[in-house]
């Protein structure tokens, strides 16, 4: 331990941070595999992504705050913090965008239907 208390408070408040924007991009990711229909592989491949990033973010924060030094708490409280804003405040605003776009998806289909069936109506009338 190079320096074992003076950036504890430092590297705890970091970590949660990063562990509540590590849990927005996780919810970004199920945004945009949505916005695929659900496609399996998308949705694989977002995932993936966003657990990459997540862990290059976390080592490149904790290799720069604590000096290279891997504590256990650090994963747990990282872990903690992204399931935690995952569970609360990512399903709020991922299910409110969801119904947003499927309230437009379903608007916009109304209105293409609409219009083809104005064009049906004349059709039959020639």
């Amino acid at each position: 331990m190079l320096y074992p208390t003076q950036n504890q408070t430092l590297l705890i408040l970091v970590i949660a941070l990063i562990g509540f924007g590590c849990g927005l991009l996780f919810n970004f990711a199920y945004l945009l595999s949505c916005f695929f229909k659900r496609n399996k592989f998308f949705t694989q491949v977002f995932y993936f992504i966003s657990t990459v990033l997540s862990g290059i973010i976390l080592f490149f924060v904790n290799l720069n705050l604590n000096y290279g030094e891997f504590r256990i708490f650090v994963l747990i409280e990282f872990l903690f913090f992204l399931l935690l804003e995952m569970f609360t405040i990512g399903k709020l605003w991922t299910k409110t965008i969801d119904k947003c776009y499927n309230q437009i998806e379903k608007f916009r289909a109304k209105l293409t239907k609409g219009k083809k069936w104005k064009k049906n109506k004349k059709n039959q009338k020639t």
